[in-house]
């Protein structure tokens, strides 16, 4: 059986979770993950498939994916969504609206099923085709280096990896793993659809492209390969350029002493470390000019899709939407698994030194915890401050803009604020000479 490269980086032990549609593509990479746990190079597999209740054949899809897996005694999830009836994060077809629902509902299951120091590793089946078409799709925009890279073979994903170990590989050679067992995949009829731009591509113009030049899959594959290459390089640039340690802000003066194409680039790369699809070209560059011709007391905002960043004072910031806020109230019992506090958003602990200024005393850990949004009466006592202060105050103080305010997960141990998660920590609960410390941390 072929082998597709390991990465080194892939995390040991090596967990994976296939997320597995039963079609031929999931079929052929399920058979070599199991392969590869036979080997031992693999530790543990994994499968999760998603209904996304669109077909009404989708339930029955999801139930043969699961057989497929318990042929090889693998344990399996089927999970059942609701794809938004209307666009969400800039993505507005209804195949796009699926993906973004799909892949929120495998981060999620993620962070309730392990712990964060496990480093899951999701695998899909994206092969060489698929990679090609999203390059040709990506050209066909206008799409500079972010765009062209396609679909990376490593990345990370919510707690841990995603991993897409076949796209060198081709779609038949995938298939072929599968070939001779007793297992029928699943066969969509919507991949014969050639309304949807993806599948006209791959019925229509692929078949055409290969005719005339045999080697093209390689070689646009290569093209998509490269342009990944280039875009490390950028976003490796940017690192150089700004201050990209924050996804909450980004100092202003440092952007602005830049060349216009390295500020957009700075941008650019801090706008995909949100996750958020690019803005329009010509709106990032009227947004860069209108951030050096702004006086002090204007407020230029860049808004696109359901994203938007604003200055305050000498920083930009990351807005985050009014749908996405935190709920009122949620209780964290059990502080060994992360919780999601927010949809796609999640808060965990992580231990740290006594000397870090977020850091809670290990003591606290077995009392009863309410994560929730700010309170008028609210009031915390930082570290090294005498006097206990309102949050309007110490807001103020801390250049807080107002919009992130009602976004920021407050803590509450034993009916008191304990903990402005990712700002401060109110000094009743801060670790004591010699006991252990914890850090809470999210993860978007």
């Amino acid at each position: 059986m072929p082998d597709a490269p390991l990465p080194d980086s892939l995390p040991k032990p090596l967990k994976v979770v296939l997320a597995s549609s039963g079609g031929a593509d999931s079929l052929g990479a399920l058979v070599w993950l199991h392969n590869q746990y036979q080997q031992g190079v693999i530790d543990e597999i994994t499968v999760v498939s998603i209904d996304h209740q669109i077909h009404p054949d989708s339930a029955e899809w999801s139930a043969r994916a699961c057989q497929q897996a318990s042929f090889f005694s693998i344990e399996s999830h089927c999970i059942k969504i609701d794809v938004p009836t209307r666009g969400i994060h800039g993505q507005h077809s209804l195949e796009s609206r699926a993906r973004w629902a799909r892949y929120e509902a495998l981060r999620s299951w993620l962070y309730r099923r392990y712990q964060p120091e496990d480093e899951p590793v999701l695998v899909t089946a994206h092969h060489l085709e698929d990679q090609v078409e999203t390059f040709l799709l990506a050209a066909l925009r206008g799409s500079g280096a972010a765009g062209l890279s396609a679909m990376p073979a490593l990345t990370r994903f919510g707690a841990g990896w995603h991993w897409r170990p076949f796209l060198q590989m081709p779609r038949d050679d995938l298939r072929q793993f599968a070939a001779s067992l007793p297992l029928i995949p699943v066969d969509d009829p919507s991949n014969q659809d050639l309304s949807y731009d993806r599948n006209y591509l791959r019925a229509e113009i692929l078949p055409r492209i290969q005719s005339r030049w045999p080697q093209a899959l390689v070689s646009l594959g290569e093209a998509a390969r490269q342009s990944g290459d280039d875009l490390a390089l950028l976003e490796s640039l940017a690192a150089i350029d700004g201050n990209l340690e924050s996804l909450e802000r980004l100092p202003l003066s440092q952007l602005l002493a830049l060349a216009p194409s390295r500020q957009a680039n700075v941008l650019r790369t801090w706008i995909k470390r949100h996750g958020a699809l690019m803005p329009p070209k010509a709106r990032l560059i009227e947004f860069l000019r209108q951030l050096k011709t702004a006086e002090p007391d204007q407020h230029p905002e860049l808004a696109w899709g359901d994203w938007l960043i604003s200055r305050y004072r000498d920083e930009l910031w990351w807005r985050i939407p009014p749908d996405l806020q935190a709920p009122e109230a949620l209780p964290w019992t059990d502080k060994t698994h992360s919780i999601e506090y927010s949809p796609g958003k999640n808060i965990h602990l992580v231990r740290t030194q006594i000397t870090d200024p977020l850091a809670i005393g290990e003591r606290w850990l077995d009392r009863d915890w309410l994560i929730r949004t700010r309170r008028p009466k609210d009031r915390i006592q930082p570290q090294g401050s005498a006097h206990s202060r309102s949050l309007k105050n110490w807001f103020q103080e801390n250049a807080c803009p107002p919009w992130v305010r009602s976004s920021i997960p407050v803590v509450e141990i034993e009916h008191r604020l304990a903990c402005l998660v990712g700002w401060a920590v109110d000094r009743h609960f801060c670790p004591e000479p010699g006991e252990a410390s914890w850090r809470i941390e999210r993860t978007n």
